[in-house]
């Protein structure tokens, strides 16, 4: 753990910071996390369609501990594998991006008090740059980070994350949820789960075109240079400028 953070992360005296201050230090890894390794899908793209599968641990600690990255399957488990190796305390909770169960984030627990729970999100393409307290009763506060203007919404055990200014994705007639010019991109159960309870729905990601996530039939390449944004998709290539404003440059096929 402590030679990623160090030597791939470029984080220095990496237990002096745990041990001074256990939330800035998690804050100063997300960041380093969103600046150093990509969400991507090319890897996946790059296989065979018999050779595709749902990544072991080995192959996913090898991708991050390399800065290839990949899906937030990869990324997420290796996330919370690191986050336990340096002494937090984590769970997986169900979590979909306008699919079920698609997608892995990491729960905190007792951070700043006892039952405290605090959201660590690193790579599903979207910026959130620091672990968000969710503690909230109905909403959370609104987050401004890289483009992308955010806000949480409690509705009993289940987080709602609602994008404003900078999403601008085409909308879905009948799949989309739209109120006063935010729109819910995830659903975050916060019921504990095993790794095994996202066996189907990530095989789906994984094997099955269009099933469940747009990872096999679109190219998505995204990483966060100077927490500015640097992605492709498909054909498109967005550059994040100085005033936090998407600039879009159609590629030649």
């Amino acid at each position: 753990a402590v030679y990623f953070v160090t030597e791939v992360l470029g984080i220095s005296s990496p237990l002096c910071k745990l041990g001074e201050d256990r939330m800035l230090f998690l804050n100063e890894l997300i960041k380093a996390f969103y600046c150093t390794i990509p969400f991507q899908n090319i890897t996946l793209l790059c296989q065979s369609e018999a050779d595709r599968h749902v990544p072991a641990w080995e192959e996913s600690k090898a991708a991050v501990m390399s800065g290839r990255g990949g899906l937030c399957y990869t990324v997420g488990v290796f996330m919370m594998c690191l986050l336990e190796a340096l002494g937090y305390e984590t769970y997986l909770p169900a979590s979909g991006i306008f699919f079920p169960n698609n997608h892995i984030t990491t729960i905190v627990q007792n951070l700043t008090y006892p039952g405290s729970k605090h959201l660590v999100d690193t790579l599903s393409g979207y910026p959130t740059f620091e672990a968000i307290p969710l503690d909230f009763d109905k909403e959370s506060p609104i987050y401004n980070h890289s483009f992308l203007e955010y806000k949480f919404v409690r509705e009993g055990n289940t987080i709602l994350r609602f994008h404003r200014k900078g999403e601008n994705r085409p909308t879905r007639p009948g799949r989309e949820y739209i109120v006063d010019g935010w729109r819910r991109v995830c659903e975050i159960d916060l019921v504990p789960r095993d790794l095994s309870y996202f066996d189907q729905p990530m095989s789906d990601v994984y094997t099955k075109p269009g099933v469940n996530s747009p990872f096999l039939v679109s190219f998505r390449a995204v990483v966060y240079r100077e927490l500015r944004l640097v992605a492709i998709k498909d054909t498109t290539l967005m550059l994040e400028n100085e005033n936090h404003e998407v600039e879009v440059t159609k590629l030649s096929s």
